[in-house]
């Protein structure tokens, strides 16, 4: 099966029985949007532990629903490749000392990987599949995270708290919505 551009995808039937799987990363990303936003003043080193376990969280959940989903093939290795990433990072910002101004650089490095990850694995479905357009615009946003970082480089604490907050929120609703556009799916096949 491909996605009508020579791509192979992942069958769309599979990818519509493991909504929840979506929805689930989606409403992680909420939560550490919420967490942060109601917390903006957060010490560095509270904001980078507290995305640290987001993103081991994230990481996890994404290689494990990209496995299940492509459990006999090898379609969703972009999400794969997103969690183990997210992983990465995650056991970076709570493993290792940084400072603050390469805490903050790892998170955007981290927004630019996961943006480029996302937009292939969203190439890979149909465009007309409304879930298409809702994750490759999460993952323009991931990219537009790293931009708005890289763009203010001594940005205090609460600044880069706050864009990683709305960042998550956002990002999350995506996720969210496709998760319902995939369920969708589901009913109609």
């Amino acid at each position: 099966m491909t996605n009508g551009r020579g791509s192979p995808a992942v069958p769309l039937t599979t990818l519509g029985k493991n909504w929840w799987m979506v929805a689930g990363r989606g409403l992680l990303a909420i939560l550490l949007g919420l967490v942060i936003l109601l917390r903006p003043t957060l010490s560095l080193n509270l904001l980078v532990a507290t995305f640290g376990v987001y993103a081991l969280l994230d990481g996890a959940w994404a290689v494990a629903s990209a496995l299940w989903v492509s459990r006999m093939s090898f379609g969703a290795w972009p999400v794969v490749l997103e969690g183990l990433v997210s992983l990465g990072v995650g056991w970076l910002a709570l493993t290792q000392p940084l400072m603050p101004r390469e805490a903050v650089m790892a998170i955007a490095l981290w927004g630019l990987l996961i943006g480029v990850l996302e937009g292939v694995a969203a190439a890979r479905l149909p465009r007309r599949l409304g879930g298409y357009w809702l994750l490759m615009t999460g993952a323009a946003f991931s990219l537009f995270l790293a931009v708005i970082i890289l763009m203010l480089p001594y940005a205090g604490r609460t600044s880069v708290a706050v864009a990683v907050g709305w960042y998550a929120l956002v990002f999350g609703a995506l996720l969210v919505a496709g998760a319902v556009s995939l369920r969708k799916l589901l009913s109609e096949a």
